[in-house]
């Protein structure tokens, strides 16, 4: 493997080229804005986490099993999603799914118990669900559609979301003292957005969701690939999660300032992104997602020293390690023979969302028996998995070559 083609992972080059693609794309943006909007809903409700938990006095344990339904509902989600989309259409299903999703982001601040939470939470994950597998199933059409590579610089406008939510979230909640109109200000502002872009991709059809005739013998790179896909997924989601409550009780940072792990990981993660289309062209999939798992690995053992400013820069790493590979593992579904472009990326899709949910889960039941810091020591573990994969088929397609 050659390391210093991973040098241009910091081109700065790379990620003004696709602001610039954006700018005189608009019908491009649009769609790509929409990872904005998902992310801007999601890590605004991470950094209420804290919050929400000190307001119902709920544990660490007790977050990760209201979380659990969160998962719950994305798994009931993906059995029935894929029907509603093949009917509607995946430009107006993904639309209208956005809307769900931000009407269902109310109901977590106005739990009043636990099982109101676990409730809530349950329809915000369907929601949630909903969304992510007909946004993802949307930029795939428009890929094969228009011919074009626009997966990962799409899912660099989900990073610019995340860290502009994360940063300024917890100002907000400071500053208003009341969630209901910070989560209402923030609805209004996508809604009205995506009101006045949704031209550019409503009347958009594609193929139906998922093929129901796979053939046995396209089923085992398929689920390669969605090991690697749930595994990164899960990281992500413990890390949206979790970071702040790590930050607040483990490295026992100020609250106005624990959702900078976060900001820290979703700009790293933008950065990235804008580069990932370049490099996946340099150096190939799987010698990409062999790097920037490695890399995220060396990030989360900066995570686990109980210093701010050096756990802070270890989330930032890891988002520079896990940016490409979620947008990497879409374009290697799309492109597994004998199966359709759309059907491989939404069972990506599927699963990857599946794994944002119920990492977080995984992450509470370790922090209640043991320590939300050996929760972070498990998931470093637990990365380590993708890397082996992704070292593994490198090396086979290597020799092949």
């Amino acid at each position: 493997m050659e390391w210093g083609n991973f040098a241009l992972l910091f081109n700065a080059n790379l990620p003004m080229n696709s602001i610039k693609f954006f700018y005189y794309n608009k019908k491009y943006f649009a769609s790509a804005f929409l990872f904005s909007c998902f992310s801007l809903i999601f890590s605004t409700w991470v950094t209420y986490i804290p919050q929400i938990a000190e307001k119902l006095n709920i544990t660490e344990g007790g977050i990760g099993k209201a979380i659990f339904f969160s998962a719950l509902g994305a798994f009931v989600m993906i059995r029935i999603c894929r029907h509603f989309v093949d009917r509607v259409g995946v430009g107006k299903y993904t639309f209208y799914a956005l809307i769900v999703y931000c009407i269902s982001f109310y109901g977590p601040f106005m739990a009043y118990s636990f099982n109101t939470l676990c409730l809530s939470l349950f329809f915000f994950g369907m929601a949630s669900s909903s969304f992510a597998i007909s946004l993802n199933s949307l930029t795939a059409t428009i890929e094969r559609q228009d011919e074009i590579y626009i997966m990962s610089r799409s899912h660099a406008f989900w990073s610019v979301g995340g860290m502009i939510g994360a940063a300024t979230g917890s100002f907000i909640a400071v500053l208003l003292h009341n969630p209901i109109i910070h989560v209402s200000i923030l609805v209004a502002i996508i809604l009205l957005v995506q009101f006045k872009l949704k031209h550019h991709y409503y009347a958009r059809v594609g193929e139906q969701l998922i093929n129901e005739k796979h053939k046995k013998k396209n089923l085992k790179p398929l689920y390669l690939i969605a090991v690697i896909g749930l595994v990164i997924m899960v990281a992500e989601g413990a890390i949206a999660d979790w970071s702040a409550l790590y930050l607040k009780k483990i490295i026992l940072m100020d609250m106005r300032y624990i959702g900078f792990g976060y900001a820290a990981f979703s700009s790293a993660m933008m950065i990235g992104r804008f580069t990932g289309d370049s490099l996946s062209k340099k150096l190939g999939s799987w010698q990409l997602i062999t790097y920037s798992s490695l890399t995220g690995i060396v990030g989360f053992l900066l995570v686990l020293i109980l210093n701010p400013v050096v756990s802070i820069l270890g989330f930032f790493i890891v988002g520079i390690g896990f940016s490409v590979v979620v947008p990497e593992v879409y374009r290697l579904a799309s492109k597994v023979e004998g199966i359709k472009t759309a059907d491989g990326v939404s069972f990506i899709a599927a699963t990857s969302n599946i794994g944002f949910l119920v990492g977080p889960v995984l992450l509470g039941f370790v922090a209640e028996f043991q320590s939300l810091h050996l929760s972070f020591i498990v998931l470093t573990a637990f990365v380590s998995i993708a890397f082996i994969i992704a070292f593994v088929k490198n090396r086979t397609s290597s020799k092949l070559t």
